[in-house]
């Protein structure tokens, strides 16, 4: 792709992002994203832990490197990460409920991305599929991606948008 398309690509989607969020939405879900990141890093390097962090730190950094930190608000909840697409913290807050993706980690140590509209600490998820490092990414896009359908219904899904913007 020569240097203009590409440029050409990059300033449409940055005019399209301007008309699906506000500015201050994209910096807020930014930053709930690094702080996801430091949450992860404050775990301990323990036999416990070391597993979890690696594979958390890893998948937020390659969803970050994906953009999907521009689209989504990231959460926490003890270990689990939440992700939704709510302007404010404090999923619980609200009513109803709104759907929110979680990864997290089972009984046994295997790693899960879930849907539900509550938090999965005290209900099951609605869905749920075990992940290892190389699905997560694939996995967590495909519940995102549903998730921004079932919470912008009129607005086309930024990651596929963002792939045909690079194909044209």
């Amino acid at each position: 792709m020569d240097d203009l398309r590409v440029y050409q690509a990059l300033a449409l989607r940055a005019i399209l992002i301007c008309d699906m969020i506000a500015p201050q939405v994209i910096e807020s879900n930014k930053a709930s994203w690094a702080n996801v990141a430091q949450f992860v890093e404050r775990f301990p390097e323990n036999d416990t832990w070391r597993a979890w962090k690696v594979f958390m730190s890893a998948l937020i950094q390659a969803c970050i490197n994906v953009g999907l930190s521009e689209y989504f608000r990231a959460g926490t909840s003890m270990q689990h990460i939440i992700f939704s697409t709510s302007e404010q913290h404090g999923l619980e807050n609200f009513s109803p409920s709104p759907p929110r993706v979680t990864i997290g980690r089972d009984s046994k140590s295997e790693m899960f991305v879930a849907w539900s509209h509550s938090n999965i600490w005290f209900n099951e998820p609605e869905r749920r599929e075990f992940v290892t490092a190389e699905t997560a990414l694939p996995v967590l896009r495909t519940y995102l991606a549903a998730l921004w359908r079932e919470t912008h219904p009129m607005e086309p899904v930024p990651q596929l948008q963002k792939l045909f913007l690079l194909l044209r």
